[in-house]
């Protein structure tokens, strides 16, 4: 019963948590909106600040149905379960190799 009771708990902690930080959120993005709406205005007329809004919001509703919509999983998650083999780090290797190959090159270029 104290599990239960627990589990309750925590249940209802994570909910209050998130409805807060959902509300937080929304509130965030009020103040964003309305700070790209002046600084739209001053740069443009109203009605290409309204269409570049309606625009930007338009463009993630779009994205997030086509996640909301997709059933597989994601490409990154399928290949590390057929290959476990590859290590998490062989991107972020990889890009500090290509990194440090940029700077010897450009020493080089230098000299």
């Amino acid at each position: 019963m104290n599990h239960l009771r627990g589990s309750l708990r925590r249940a209802l902690r994570t909910a209050m948590l998130s409805a807060g930080a959902a509300l937080f959120l929304l509130i965030g993005l009020l103040f964003l909106t309305l700070a790209a709406w002046l600084y739209l205005i001053t740069v443009t007329t109203a009605l290409t600040a309204a269409l570049i809004l309606g625009a930007v919001y338009f463009g993630v509703g779009f994205l997030l149905l086509a996640m909301a919509g997709s059933d597989r999983e994601p490409a990154a998650q399928a290949s590390r379960q057929e290959d476990p083999s590859a290590t998490e780090h062989d991107g972020l290797k990889n890009l500090v190799m290509a990194f440090l190959a940029g700077i010897t090159a450009g020493q080089k270029a230098r000299r």
